[in-house]
């Protein structure tokens, strides 16, 4: 399923910056990845050493869990782990509650191939650069646990 949620568009814009998905497919990793919402302009930005497919799966299993047991908010980490993001965004923003919905919801694209050593800094600038950090995206927290950044344009 994974492989037909990846997008084909040459270019897209996230939040007003203009992106050409780098090359690859559900197979590649190291990886920096973008999960777009369909029903809203916000996005989620993460990063993978393992094949993209088995991180989508996993991001799948942790909104069917937020399903299944609606008790998972109140752990200790809910809010500021980026763990449960993609599920709680599907159900708190536009209310979805069928496991259907994440499949049709999310077009993702891969923003970058890179060296495992350096996915963690990647992953910040394109957090900061598609300001993909909550209220403006969808993840809860950046990697180096910074802020957005206000560029003046």
């Amino acid at each position: 399923m994974c492989c037909k949620m990846i997008t084909d568009k040459e270019k897209l814009k996230i939040n007003g910056v203009k992106i050409k998905p780098a090359n690859g497919s559900c197979q590649s990793y190291n990886i920096i990845y973008c999960f777009v919402c369909k029903h809203c302009p916000k996005c989620y930005v993460g990063r993978t050493v393992r094949h993209l497919h088995e991180r989508v799966s996993e991001h799948r299993g942790k909104f069917y869990e937020l399903l299944d047991k609606p008790n998972v908010r109140f752990s200790d980490n809910f809010e500021t782990s980026d763990i449960y993001s993609l599920g709680a965004h599907l159900v708190d923003d536009h209310g979805f509650l069928d496991k259907t919905n994440f499949n049709t919801s999310y077009e993702i694209l891969i923003l970058m191939n890179s060296s495992p050593k350096n996915l963690e800094i990647n992953e910040h600038k394109f957090i900061q650069k598609l300001r993909s950090i909550k209220p403006f995206g969808i993840n809860s927290n950046d990697p180096f646990g910074i802020p957005l950044l206000s560029f003046k344009t």
